[in-house]
């Protein structure tokens, strides 16, 4: 089987275990980014989220997830994030999580604050995410919505949207 890579932009969440992220140089996502739509720490509010998935053609076919967070803001801002910094998460048409890579995840108990100067942007990337282990038994082959969510060490989770995925075993 065979899935095209997918690059959608927005704002929300997306995730699989163990699923420790990895920080990437920032490239360029494009236009299109909303406001956060999940806001945890008041110093949130005033930063930008966008999410992207790619469908990676291997055998099983993996989902891994990127976030760009943006201070579009004049002034500083910080937020401390452990060694998983950044999930996927898979909801169904309804609306309901079906899917979330953070839960049971195994990550190192590193403390990173993460600071962002006035108009600086930093961009995290999940772990691989196997389509089969996210459809497990009993999930039918179909579209789903995915979101890359900042897994914050106060326990706050801004995510931001990625869009829509076919995900088949």
């Amino acid at each position: 089987m065979r899935l095209p890579f997918l690059k959608l932009v927005s704002l929300a969440l997306v995730g699989m275990a163990p699923a420790c992220a990895d920080r990437v140089p920032t490239p360029e996502m494009g236009d299109g980014a909303d406001s956060i739509r999940a806001v945890a720490p008041a110093d949130f509010s005033g930063l930008r989220l966008e999410a992207e998935v790619a469908v990676i053609d291997s055998t099983p076919v993996q989902l891994q997830g990127s976030l760009e967070v943006t201070n579009p803001t004049d002034q500083a801002t910080s937020f401390d994030v452990g060694g998983c910094p950044v999930f996927l998460r898979v909801y169904d048409a309804s609306g309901a999580v079906v899917w979330d890579q953070g839960d049971g995840a195994i990550c190192t108990m590193i403390l990173r604050t993460v600071t962002l100067g006035a108009g600086e942007t930093e961009r995290f990337q999940t772990a691989e995410a196997d389509v089969t282990a996210i459809l497990g038994e009993e999930l039918p082959d179909g579209t789903y919505r995915a979101a890359v969510y900042l897994a914050l060490v106060d326990g706050g989770q801004p995510e931001a949207s990625a869009g829509e995925v076919e995900l088949a075993r």
